[in-house]
């Protein structure tokens, strides 16, 4: 079974990395606290709150690119939490 937890973290970064992005993270002021992780790619900038989270957000730009907000998709979310169970 694969499961999100930290014990992922590795191969998403690992992958992310592997795709030709620089990764590096943003910081609280007092260099104590991770505000989010950054994936660097020519001119694309992506920011996550965890590696799992900006793998995903990688894999949309690379598919999607620039325009990934004009993809029809319908509501796909209210759609499956209305689903019953």
């Amino acid at each position: 079974m694969l499961a999100e937890a930290m014990n992922t973290y590795n191969i998403a970064l690992y992958t992310i990395k592997e795709k030709g992005y620089i990764i590096k993270l943003e910081l609280d002021e007092a260099k104590e606290e991770i505000i989010s992780w950054l994936a660097m790619k020519g001119d694309m900038s992506i920011s996550a709150f965890n590696p799992l989270s900006l793998l995903a957000l990688v894999v949309v730009n690379e598919q999607y690119g620039k325009n990934w907000k004009y993809i029809k998709t319908g509501d796909l979310y209210d759609e499956i939490l209305d689903q019953d169970y």
